[in-house]
Order: structure tokens, then sequence, then C-alpha cells
């Protein structure tokens, strides 16, 4: 299958943010009629990846999942809105129920990062160095300029701002500060949070 460039840019940047949230190259391949391998080339020549290990469970945003759960959305309804698989949802209510505790901000301190406060993280990107082998713009943020736009970002989860929120206002994946702070091990702390085993017996 011949892909343009842009075609290859953009199948990269949709891989990346689905990878994330816990679909396998062959699964995202299969949707575009390309093999797991070729995807995956594509896919790690023009974005930072961060490889799950073996056996490790997909990732979502705990805090909007919950939120979404209690406002009546079923579980592809939740996928759909997050860009992420079915699995990933699943696994994000079943933490919920395991964990007495959750990384993300309290429901009730939510709210949107501001036009200034994003034009700040852009700018913090934008000082990260081009990474190799990249598409032009992509930067490598693992370095010390990383680690300054993953402090800044989590500023602004400590301030309320979810993280699946945050990464879509930056035009990202929806778990792309979830894998920022990774990187940098800047992942909020657990706080207490109610048990969700009610809302997700279903």
């Amino acid at each position: 299958m011949n892909l343009t460039p842009a075609q290859r840019d953009q199948i990269a940047g949709d891989a990346a943010a689905r990878y994330e949230a816990g679909e396998g190259w062959e699964q995202i391949g299969a949707s575009y009629g390309i093999t797991g391998g070729h995807v995956r080339r594509l896919t790690t020549a023009r974005h930072d990846i961060t490889y799950r290990r073996w056996g490790q469970q997909p990732v979502a945003d705990v805090d909007e999942v919950l939120r979404r759960r209690k406002d009546g959305q079923t579980l592809d309804q939740i996928a759909r809105a997050l860009e992420c698989s079915r699995q990933a949802i699943r696994t994000a209510l079943e933490a919920a129920q395991r964990a007495p505790a959750t990384r993300y901000p309290r429901l009730s301190r939510r709210r949107a990062p501001t036009d200034d406060e994003l034009a700040e993280i852009r700018g913090l990107y934008e000082a990260c160095p081009q990474a190799p082998r990249a598409r032009a713009g992509a930067r490598h943020v693992r370095g010390e300029e990383g680690r300054v736009l993953a402090e800044a970002c989590r500023a602004l989860v400590d301030d309320g701002v979810p993280m699946a929120a945050l990464s879509h206002a930056l035009g990202r994946g929806p778990t792309w500060v979830h894998w920022l702070l990774s990187c940098h091990d800047l992942r909020p702390d657990p706080h207490p949070s109610r048990t969700t085993s009610r809302r997700t017996r279903r």
C-alpha cells in the first residue's frame, strides 16, 4: 500500500494516541489495511513511544472515565469520546474499584486551561530539541527541556486541569500528558476517593 507523506503523518499521529490508550499495533494497522509492523515503524519514526511491558494494561484517564460514567455514558460512548479502546475504559474502572486512591484531581476542582497557560505550554514544547528521525516540528521531550515542559503540565494538573482535557486542548491524543508525566516520573500522588463498585457493576 503506497502512502503519501501526509497519510503517513496522519496514521502515525493517530496510532501514537491509540497505542498509548491500549490498542495493539496489529489492531491499529488493521483499521488502515496495513500490517502492525508497518504502522509501528511509521509511528516510532515520528513520535516518542513508551512501549508497554508484556501484559501491562492500557491506560485511560480515570477521573474523566468516572465523570462520564457518572453522567450515564456507556463504555462505548466513553471510549469514542476519549479516543481509546473499550478495554482501556474497563481497566480504568477496575483500577478505581481496586484502589482506595486515585492519581487524578478531585471533580470539584476541575477546570479548563486558560489561553495564556496553553501558550506557555506550547512555548515550552517548542523549546525542546527537534526529535531525531521525526517529522518536522516534532520535539524530543525526554531531556532537560522536556522535564521543564512536564513540570509545567504537572502544575496545571495539580491546579485541577484533567490530563485528558489538557492533552486535547494542546491538540494531542487523550493520553499525551499522562505519557509525558510518566516519562519524567511526575504523575500526581494518590488522594482518597470513593469506591465506584456500584456504578460500574453492569
